[in-house]
């Protein structure tokens, strides 16, 4: 019996693809029994639904383009998140670097400033560090204002980018385009 069973799941399964007939019979203990051969003389053979639609309506079609289109707008804005995600670790990664080391040579230097002897020699030596924590704040802001040109720059690039990969996708989906 059980193999009867896995006979007819196995039947039922294929059945969409298979050109073969299934019947529906009572066995001789009443139960259900499923078979390629008619029961008797007049048994029809059983109509047998596939889930699967033979052909895609227009419908359908069009759902999946947009699905499809729509993802592909969706990835272009996440390239362009990665994009700017590294562009900012590539430009800022170094200067946040360098600002920390300034920032180790600012406390050092205010260190040796508390330090000046409040004469005339102190107050040379005063000026002089004065002069380097002034040269390191220029050199910090300069370091940073060339990072903040680059990185206008990747926006740029980056939305280009973007904007392009939309275009092309716009385009794939349009009617034309099909």
């Amino acid at each position: 019996m059980f193999g009867r069973v896995v006979v007819l799941g196995v039947a039922l399964a294929v059945s969409p693809w298979a050109s073969a007939d299934v019947f529906k019979c009572k066995g001789a203990n009443g139960e259900t029994v499923y078979s390629q051969d008619p029961c008797s003389a007049g048994a029809a053979p059983m109509k047998l639904r596939s889930n699967r639609a033979s052909t895609e309506s227009a419908g359908e079609a069009a759902n999946r383009a947009a699905v499809y289109q729509t993802t592909e707008l969706a990835d272009a804005g996440i390239a362009e998140r990665n994009c700017l995600s590294s562009e900012q670790s590539r430009i800022y990664g170094p200067v946040n670097a360098r600002g920390q080391d300034v920032s180790r040579q600012l406390a050092a230097l205010n260190r040796d400033l508390a330090k000046a002897s409040n004469n005339l020699a102190g107050a040379t030596y005063e000026a002089g560090i004065r002069s380097q924590i002034a040269s390191l704040h220029q050199s910090q802001t300069a370091d940073r204002t060339s990072a903040d040109t680059q990185m206008a720059e990747a926006r740029r690039r980056c939305a280009d980018a973007r904007s392009e990969r939309e275009r092309a996708t716009r385009e794939k989906y349009s009617a034309g385009g099909k």
